[in-house]
């Protein structure tokens, strides 16, 4: 067990460390940074403690022990007989031969999707504030979805609702590998964010602070705060052809409000940013106040986190937007 992962970072550093803007300036000028990115040091408003303290990035945003999921025997059993029953008698006779527990760390499975599942895509948008191209925008939209897909609340919520139906943690490890590598499962959620209307806004300061669950779900819009300079909306309401996006250089309060209170609702342990007092400003806040109260109350607390999970299935089924025979009237494209 001590050669597994004991910290899953469900926001990788190579992400969060932007908040620190020395380290921000230094990868967008491209030049060499100060110290690794795990070791960039920010504020957090801790929710649990209900204080704003200063880390290094690599100990924020985290949930010890999430990725390694034990394989007895048994598990192996109950799954071949449910996924692959023709198998079932090869696989008996192996496990009397080689009755060991198994162990998997989904760390792996997290580190080739940061490298190989278009979070490129992600740093780009951070270094040039924006897009670049209506490529660029496509693989932003797959990197969204994916990264709802091994968000906090999904991770939790689902090990936890998995388990009530006799799935082990592996196999939900499985099943959620198996979604992320299959593009109809992406096609279906990414298809109505890539003809809705696209609004991203820049400014020339930190000025978004980076909740623990940055993707952020609603029934029609959908914010995800891409760095400390550059936030993103989109307006499932309106439809906007997939090579136009609006591009603003500034952020009203109004709108800045909004961003504040989905962040503080969108949050479950930490909420980072280089500035304490305007963390101590959220602190102080009844939204906040609110947020700190309910998470306190276990059973409340997992119902919230449950509410989160269900956003983003919802949002994975396509935002109520797409046809039940999707894949269908598609499967041609990705056979061809």
């Amino acid at each position: 067990m001590g050669a597994f992962t004991k910290r899953n970072h469900y926001n990788p550093c190579f992400w969060t460390a932007y908040w620190n803007p020395e380290y921000f300036a230094a990868v967008t000028e491209e030049r060499d940074p100060p110290a690794p990115a795990r070791d960039q040091v920010v504020f957090a408003l801790n929710l649990r403690a209900d204080k704003v303290l200063k880390a290094k990035v690599r100990e924020l945003h985290y949930d010890k022990g999430l990725g390694v999921a034990e394989i007895t025997p048994d598990s192996m059993m109950h799954f071949s007989k449910r996924w692959f029953p023709s198998e079932y008698g090869e696989l008996e006779e192996y496990i009397q031969k080689n009755p060991e527990t198994l162990y998997i760390d989904f760390e792996d499975t997290l580190a080739g999707i940061e490298e190989k599942g278009g979070y490129d895509a992600l740093i780009e948008a951070v270094k040039i504030g924006g897009l670049s191209s209506v490529q660029h925008k496509g693989f932003l939209t797959c990197v969204i979805v994916i990264h709802a897909l091994r968000s906090y609340e999904m991770m939790k919520s689902m090990v936890e609702t998995t388990s009530i139906y006799g799935i082990n943690k592996w196999e939900y490890f499985w099943l959620l590998k198996n979604a992320l590598g299959n593009p109809l499962v992406l096609a279906r959620a990414v298809t109505p964010l890539a003809f809705s209307q696209w609004i991203l806004y820049q400014t020339d300061e930190h000025r978004f602070p980076m909740c623990d669950s940055p993707v952020m779900v609603r029934e029609n819009t959908l914010m995800v705060v891409l760095s400390p300079r550059l936030l993103l909306e989109i307006n499932l309401n309106f439809k906007s052809p997939e090579d136009h996006w609006l591009h603003c250089d500034r952020i009203s309060k109004s709108k800045f409000r909004e961003f504040r209170r989905r962040s503080i609702m969108n949050s479950f342990k930490e909420i980072i940013f280089h500035d304490r007092e305007e963390l101590e400003q959220w602190r102080r806040l009844p939204e906040y106040k609110a947020r700190v109260k309910a998470l306190g109350d276990s059973m409340l607390a997992g119902q919230l986190l449950h509410e989160a999970a269900n956003r983003i299935i919802w949002a994975i089924h396509g935002f109520g937007r797409v046809a039940p025979d999707f894949e269908k009237k598609i499967r041609h494209i990705f056979n061809a």
